[in-house]
């Protein structure tokens, strides 16, 4: 489920300082994403964080989640789609936690690395299950530094909400899984199964299906040969394939146009 856009910078927020000095400070910009679990119980969740042009990489960016009053840093994780990163997190009942994605100032160096990524933000409830509610609340926040020379009261910062895509807070989740999914997957349960099953004791399993085909060709080899001796039979007594009453009535019609 859409959640919002977000933005990474790491950057001079002009390309020059021209006739206003310091115009030309970096800004370090991240996404800041507080979630709340109104329920009764725990909540697994995942974030997909999705861009394109570039894309996100793990040697930029860093995770930081705060849902038990301890930052945790780490890395998102890959998907197949290298456009696509994910970040899974556990909410508990009736607790509030919060997800940020930065450009990581622990290995880049602001002096010469820059980092703009755009994309979009995804949520999931993990595991499958039925339809909860959340409350989330996507921001922006940045920090201006300014270089030259570095000032420390010039340390300013900025925090603006972004839009969601449901234009409001609340949220129902859907399950990642859904019941179309579900139904798709239930013929390859079975096969899995089957298969499982036939590992088991695959000398069982073939001795039956090889009984099982020799029963078929047998029972075909009865009817071949069934047939077989009918036919001597008609042979041997001159016996008409053909009964007379199905015999089609020759030389009247001939006989009548003559």
């Amino acid at each position: 489920m859409l959640v919002s856009t977000f933005e990474l910078l790491l950057k001079p927020i002009t390309p020059t300082a021209g006739n206003i000095p310091n115009s030309d400070r970096q800004v370090l910009q991240g996404y800041f994403l507080t979630i709340a679990n109104p329920n009764n119980a725990n909540v697994t969740l995942r974030l997909q964080f999705t861009a394109t042009t570039p894309n996100l990489n793990l040697a930029d960016t860093i995770t930081i989640s705060d849902v038990a009053g301890v930052n945790v840093f780490g890395d998102l994780t890959p998907t197949p789609d290298p456009r696509k990163f994910i970040l899974n997190v556990e909410i508990t009942a009736k607790d509030t936690g919060l997800v940020i994605l930065q450009p990581d100032i622990t290995t880049l160096n602001p002096q010469v690395d820059t980092v703009e990524i755009r994309g979009f933000v995804e949520i999931f409830l993990l595991p499958p299950s039925e339809k909860i509610s959340v409350l989330l609340t996507p921001e922006h926040r940045g920090t201006f530094v300014s270089e030259n020379p570095p000032i420390v009261s010039d340390f300013d910062q900025l925090v603006y909400a972004l839009p969601t895509a449901t234009g409001g807070s609340l949220f129902q989740l859907p399950s990642l899984i859904s019941d179309k999914n579900i139904k798709e997957i239930k013929p390859e349960i079975k096969e899995i199964k089957e298969a499982k099953e036939f590992e088991k004791n695959p000398k069982e399993n073939i001795e039956t299906v090889t009984a099982n085909q020799g029963n078929e060709v047998q029972q075909t080899l009865a009817l071949m040969a069934q047939s077989i001796d009918n036919i001597g039979q008609r042979l041997a007594t001159q016996e008409a394939f053909i009964s007379s009453e199905e015999r089609p009535v020759v030389g009247e019609v001939a006989v009548n146009n003559g």
